[in-house]
C-alpha cells in the first residue's frame, strides 16, 4: 500500500518502532561518558537528539536535513578518533557492515515494502551502537589538539 499522506514518509506504527530505537543511542552516550570518552559521547548523545527530534514525526523537513546532517558528519569525527583506537578494525568492519543496510532500507521503500524498510533503518541503530559500544569499551588515543 502506497503512502499517499505527504505528511509523514512511513505509517505511525513503522516510525514509531524507529523513534524507539533511536533511545538505544541515550544508552551508549551514556556508556561513552561512563568511560571517559567524553568528546565521543557527544556523538551517540546528538544522534539521540536529532533522531528522536525527526522519528516523532518523519517528513520532509528541516529536522530530516538536520538528523542525516549530524549523523553524517559525527561519524567522520568518530571515524577519525577512532583510527588510534584499540578496537579501531572492529569498529570500522561493523560500521562497514551496519552501513550496506543504509541502501537496503532506500530499495525497500522505493518499492512500497515500508516495514522491511523500517528493519532495514533499524539495524543502523542497532548495528551503529553496538559498533560504537565496542569501539568505546577499548582505549581511544585521543585526538592531537593543534596549536
Amino acid at each position: 500500500m502506497k503512502l499517499v499522506d505527504n505528511q509523514c514518509i512511513l505509517y505511525p506504527p513503522q516510525y514509531n518502532y524507529l523513534w524507539r530505537c533511536s533511545f538505544l543511542s541515550l544508552i551508549t552516550a551514556t556508556y561513552a561518558f561512563y568511560r571517559g570518552h567524553y568528546n565521543l559521547a557527544l556523538v551517540p548523545g546528538g544522534v539521540f537528539l536529532t533522531s528522536i527530534n525527526y522519528w516523532r514525526k518523519p517528513d520532509y523537513s528541516w529536522r530530516r536535513t538536520m538528523d542525516i546532517v549530524y549523523v553524517k558528519s559525527s561519524l567522520m569525527y568518530q571515524i577519525y578518533c577512532a583510527l588510534n583506537a584499540e578496537y579501531c578494525r572492529i569498529y570500522i568492519m561493523l560500521m562497514l557492515i551496519t552501513m550496506c543496510f543504509y541502501p537496503v532500507g532506500i530499495y525497500f521503500y522505493k518499492h512500497e515494502k515500508y516495514w522491511h524498510s523500517t528493519y532495514a533503518h533499524s539495524v543502523l541503530h542497532i548495528g551503529g551502537n553496538i559498533a560504537n559500544v565496542i569501539l568505546y569499551s577499548g582505549y581511544i588515543v585521543p585526538p592531537k589538539e593543534e596549536l
